[in-house]
């Protein structure tokens, strides 16, 4: 299954990956898609699930900021979830690791949208051994 679903937990949108977030690959136009309505759908916290996501290229990590900027400049948060070793050693190089907050446990995402700005935490602070 390729794809994009969307669940909402708690006042938190997830939104699952299922394939490639590379150039000319459906699930990357659908999650470009659905990250430019955040606004117009009142989304203002969001996690980015990417367990099943194998590759990312320029164009992915491109919409990945979208969304990240997007939300950011409206107050809101947007963290990532799960990401494979790979995908966190690209995200890592190009220095996104910095700037996401990333978790790799659900409950843990969830539950630091509860938490002040100053409590939320990294959970393997960008080292992709960790990330698998």
């Amino acid at each position: 299954m390729q794809g994009i679903t969307v669940e909402t937990v708690s006042g938190v949108t997830v939104f699952k990956a299922h394939g490639a977030l590379k150039l000319g690959e459906p699930v990357l136009d659908e999650l470009r898609r659905r990250c430019c309505d955040l606004g117009a759908r009142g989304i203002d916290r969001l996690v980015l699930d990417l367990e099943h996501v194998p590759a990312i290229d320029s164009s992915g990590i491109g919409v990945l900021l979208q969304a990240y900027t997007s939300l950011r400049n409206r107050g809101g948060h947007c963290k990532l979830l799960k990401i494979a070793r790979r995908l966190a050693e690209v995200l890592r190089v190009v220095g996104l690791l910095a700037v996401f907050e990333v978790y790799d446990d659900r409950n843990a995402v969830l539950a630091s949208f509860e938490q002040s700005p100053q409590e939320t935490r990294n959970e393997f602070a960008g080292d992709p051994e960790r990330a698998a």
